[in-house]
Parts: structure tokens; sequence; C-alpha cells
């Protein structure tokens, strides 16, 4: 998958989506805004939902609490700076 820092596809239909679950606007803004990021480091999400219906992307972000503890690098390319110090090798 390329890098993408273009905008998500159907984000109103997204946006739809997420106001049927969350009445608060700014859960809504927070779950798009992380998706872009996610979008900007993995790739187009559109893409990797249409290969595999995004498993493959959904695994490599899971990440989990023992691994941080451990400053184990992510299996994603995001980069994180964690609130003790901790930064990931990318």
């Amino acid at each position: 998958m390329a890098i993408n820092s273009g905008e998500l596809m159907f984000i109103e239909e997204f946006r739809d989506y997420l106001s049927r679950s969350y009445d608060n606007p700014r859960v809504i803004s927070d779950c798009i805004s992380r998706c872009r990021r996610v979008q900007k480091y993995e790739g187009d999400l559109w893409e990797h939902f249409q290969v595999d219906k995004g498993k493959l992307i959904s695994s490599r972000l899971y990440y989990t609490l023992t691994e941080v503890q451990n400053c184990m690098n992510p299996t994603h390319s995001i980069p994180i700076k964690g609130t003790k110090g901790y930064k990931s090798n990318i």
C-alpha cells in the first residue's frame, strides 16, 4: 500500500455512520482524525478495505500495553511518542 496523505474516501458517509452511534461531535471528529493519521502512514484505507476488509491493517495496529511497557516497536509505521518518553524507532 502506498502512503496516502489525501482525503479519506466516503468521509461524509463515514461521518453519518458514526453519528448514529455517537452524539458527541468531538468523538466523531477524533475518529476521523485518527483514520487520517493511519492513512497517512499505512496507505489508503479504502484500498485496505477492498483487499481484505481491513484485516491486515487492523492486525498491524494492534499494540498491547505489555508491548509498550517493554519498549517493543509496533508492527505499523505510525510514529509513537509515549507519555514516559518512549519513541518508536520509525
